[in-house]
């Protein structure tokens, strides 16, 4: 009997394996939406992982989107035949053999980058089309595939996938639609398919990819003769829409995959309205993402069914390289002042929220309840007004905070609960959402504590570390924190505390 598990919009899942007689290439072609031709065009041995031998598939789909698809703009590039065609690039890294599959992660990339890939593994992933790149030994930790699940991301956004048209880029949302369904369903026309098929199927975005599967859910197209995605995570997220299609159809300006400058914040009851094809969706805001994406708005009604909100006191982006901040910083991000920055890890949090969506699932196990909702204490406002990218005509909030600056509330980082520093400013001006490239309030400022000052504080590091640990053991037994992930935590906060100034 061959043991299946379950798919989701990140991308794990059982597969079916390409035989080394099948062609490179596997096509259909009925006239309707759908994925009509899958070429492989590399097919990489990535060696093992959890005792089990793992391959990528890389190379392009093909398909078409029928004009009756709810796709803004679609009736202008489709052709007299009723439907857009379109090509776009893929991979799927799984475990060899059937039986070693069920899940599949798939990831919505970001400006055509696997960004969850690159934090969930923790190593740095090449740019460029995903048939294009290579990826170094080992993928990191690892941590995607020890356990057993598959990765998959397709393009989706105009000016990286060569077949999403400017004037209709909901043709996007079909794309990944259709390569969910094909993952789930195994089968292109009559015959299989050579990527498989996976019982368990989770759709995962970071930031400008979280909008997408935000708008992706809010807009219906997880469902396509059933649900398509059983799990949804959304980092970043907070309920922002991507101008792409019902956006830029009910306001009428052109179509951008950003938000739009005064974009509302979906509410829960808003992302979650279809109960037969709806994921578990959890949404996760950074404490950054209060100050720059109106976090509050999101949150100002209760949660519905299936909607699984998490607050983190780390910045929205708090793993920039030294020449990432310095460009910022040039670019007049805090008025060109360079700043230490807020670089809390909120790395090991993913994980987690990752694995307890699976567990919440029944994937790997029997289904357990989702961690409780952790939301920070709303309700302030910042002393500089230039602090808040506020709503006209809409009450936006800030976290009320403690008196090292943290927002109190939401998921108690032992690194905020124990601080080496304060972070100040907690978001860097200018906080716009003006355009894509307007990202400076995705980081915090970092005033670091002076070695004396955390001698006063904390007694000695041994001290320190001690407490830090049981905090952390905490979070294990409330499945907020892998247990795997406590002592590359603890091995973090020595090194922290090592760079303390010896004075302000």
């Amino acid at each position: 009997m061959i043991r299946r598990r379950t798919l989701l919009l990140l991308g794990l899942g059982t597969t079916v394996a390409l035989p080394t007689t099948a062609p490179a290439v596997a096509s259909v072609d009925d006239g309707r939406s759908g994925i009509t031709a899958v070429k492989v065009t590399r097919r990489d041995s990535l060696g093992m992982f959890g005792g089990t031998p793992y391959e990528r598939l890389a190379g392009t789909l093909s398909g078409t989107v029928a004009k009756d698809e709810p796709v803004a703009g679609i009736d202008i590039v489709t052709g007299d035949d009723g439907v857009f065609a379109y090509t776009s690039g893929f991979e799927l890294i799984r475990p060899i053999g059937q039986d070693a599959r069920g899940e599949v992660v798939v990831e919505a990339e970001n400006r055509g980058n696997p960004l969850m890939l690159r934090d969930f593994n923790g190593f740095d992933v090449p740019g460029g089309a995903p048939q294009d790149v290579s990826y170094s030994p080992g993928l990191g930790n690892g941590f995607l595939f020890e356990g057993g699940r598959s990765y998959a991301r397709v393009q989706w956004q105009t000016g990286f996938s060569p077949g999403v048209p400017e004037a209709a880029q909901g043709v996007g949302q079909v794309i990944v639609r259709d390569f969910g369904r094909l993952l789930r369903d195994g089968r292109l026309g009559d015959a299989d398919s050579p990527l498989g098929s996976y019982r368990h199927r989770l759709l995962v975005g970071l930031s400008q990819a979280a909008w997408f599967v935000t708008s992706f859910v809010a807009e219906g197209f997880n469902e396509a003769r059933g649900q398509v995605f059983q799990g949804a995570y959304a980092q970043d997220g907070v309920g922002n829409q991507l101008a792409v299609n019902a956006v830029a159809a009910a306001d009428g300006e052109p179509q951008t995959a950003y938000v739009r400058p005064d974009g509302i914040p979906l509410t829960p009851r808003q992302v979650l309205r279809r109960p037969k094809s709806d994921p578990v969706f959890v949404d996760v805001a950074a404490y950054t993402d209060y100050y720059r994406l109106r976090a509050s708005v999101s949150r100002q009604e209760d949660a519905t069914n299936g909607y699984h909100r998490y607050d983190w006191p780390a910045a929205h982006r708090p793993t920039l390289t030294k020449a990432q901040a310095d460009s910022a910083f040039a670019q007049g991000c805090n008025d060109g002042e360079v700043i230490p920055l807020n670089a809390i890890d909120n790395r090991p949090y993913a994980r987690a929220l990752l694995v307890a969506l699976e567990r919440g699932l029944g994937i790997g196990g029997p289904p357990a309840p989702m961690p409780r909702e952790r939301l920070f204490t709303a309700g302030a406002k910042p002393a500089d007004p230039a602090l808040l990218n506020g709503l006209p005509g809409r009450e936006v909030s800030v976290p009320q905070v403690d008196t090292d600056g943290f927002p109190l509330g939401g998921v108690r980082f032992p690194a905020a609960a124990l601080p080496l520093g304060s972070p100040v400013p907690p978001a860097l001006t200018p906080v716009s959402t003006a355009s894509i490239t307007a990202t400076c309030g995705n980081s915090g400022g970092w005033h670091p504590f002076t070695a004396d000052e955390l001698l006063e504080r904390y007694g000695s590091l041994d001290h320190y570390l001690a407490a830090y640990d049981t905090l952390a053991a905490r979070l294990v037994t409330q499945r907020l924190l892998l247990d795997s992930d406590r002592q590359p935590l603890l091995d973090q906060a020595a090194a922290e505390w090592s760079k303390a100034p010896a004075q302000s």
